[in-house]
């Protein structure tokens, strides 16, 4: 179990924890919560009704046994690589 956890300790030190890192996380942070601020930005637009679909997403989200935050890393990581093949070629 130790050797596990040392390994996704690695993982995160050379992947995540970087100074450009902070940027792509940002965007997926963005990208993830997007459906809540369209949501949002409807209830504030055109009616309060949207607040209960924008409430329901978050609260979905915010539960215990979601994967929200691995989600979240796999997506700025994706995104990092995605774009770093992007200006290879």
């Amino acid at each position: 179990m130790k050797d596990k956890l040392l390994v996704v300790w690695r993982w995160l030190r050379d992947n995540v924890f970087k100074k450009d890192m902070i940027l792509w996380i940002l965007v997926a942070e963005i990208i993830f919560w997007s459906p809540v601020i369209v949501f949002a930005v409807l209830a504030l637009i055109i009616t309060p009704y949207y607040w209960t679909a924008c409430s329901a997403i978050i609260l979905f989200w915010a539960g215990p046994f979601t994967p929200a935050v691995p989600l979240q890393l796999a997506l700025a990581v994706g995104l990092r690589k995605v774009c770093g093949k992007k200006k290879k070629e």
